[in-house]
């Protein structure tokens, strides 16, 4: 294998990190960060000293709170239109995540490389209780990370893609994702948030029919599809998880995390009855 390009004549990259009470991942986040050109923590208004910390490590750090319901592809943007980032290339990374080396290189290689497309998907190594969840979460399971400035933008909402417009590639090298490393509490929490935001979706998609409702383009037919079938989200999910990518070929942890996502889809279709119920000033 060819040697990598000498440093001073790789683009420039800028690492952003999105964060809310983030202090106890910040610090493997950044650490894996240390390569990039500029260093960027855009936070939400943390409490538990995220800023204070990303700043010691040697981010520059942004507070941006949105109004209303949170979403990160509208995080992500305002980071690329008013975080004031000046290098060629902006990696998103969020702070339970960490690139490791071979990443790093994969990275460098691909933004290099002639005729480079305009932003590149990348796919995480699931951690989940200390295994790596490759069967259950469908590994690669594709993100859109890495984009030149000014040439794409995100949407989507919760479950974000690149828009339109541009050319994109992907990079096979994983980097890591630790979701359950703040524990039970928090995971539970961000999928309660998310369950809402499904549920709200699924309901404007049946009540319209419009597509543009489910918030994204990417795998549409598939949610088209599941939101259509969303009282049977929870088997589906279960079935997906458990039985068609082979958790069970993972022990303990591929059964408690199919039962995990189960109970998100569960919460999910409690969510739609009680819209609909509400909207038919039927009692709760």
């Amino acid at each position: 294998m060819a040697s990598p390009a000498p440093a001073s004549s790789q683009p420039r990259v800028a690492g952003v990190v999105l964060s809310l009470n983030e202090a106890a991942n910040l610090p493997r986040c950044l650490a894996s960060l240390r390569w990039c050109d500029e260093l960027l923590v855009l936070d939400s208004g943390s409490s538990d000293g995220s800023q204070t910390c990303a700043a010691r490590l040697g981010a520059r750090v942004l507070e941006h709170r949105q109004p209303g319901r949170f979403l990160i592809s509208e995080q992500r943007n305002w980071a690329l239109e008013h975080g004031g980032l000046q290098s060629d290339w902006v990696l998103f990374l969020d702070a339970d995540e960490e690139v490791g080396a071979s990443c790093r290189q994969a990275i460098q290689e691909a933004i290099a490389s002639p005729g480079a497309a305009d932003g590149f998907e990348l796919t995480p190594r699931y951690w989940f209780l200390g295994r790596w969840l490759k069967r259950t979460q469908g590994y690669p399971n594709w993100h859109p990370r890495l984009l030149r400035r000014g040439r794409l933008r995100f949407e989507g909402g919760v479950w974000e893609s690149f828009s339109g417009g541009g050319r994109v590639a992907r990079i096979r090298e994983p980097y890591e994702h630790y979701a359950f490393s703040k524990g039970i509490d928090d995971w539970l929490e961000r999928h309660r948030r998310y369950a809402d935001w499904e549920a709200e979706r699924i309901c404007s998609y049946l009540a319209s029919g419009d597509s543009r409702s489910l918030g994204t383009r990417r795998w549409l037919r598939l949610r088209q599809l599941t939101a259509r079938l969303w009282p049977l989200r929870p088997v589906l999910r279960f079935s997906q998880k458990y039985l068609l990518q082979g958790g069970l070929l993972e022990g303990w942890q591929g059964l408690l995390f199919a039962l995990l996502m189960a109970g998100y889809d569960l919460i999910t279709v409690v969510k739609v009855i009680e819209r609909q119920r509400h909207d038919q000033g039927l009692p709760l």
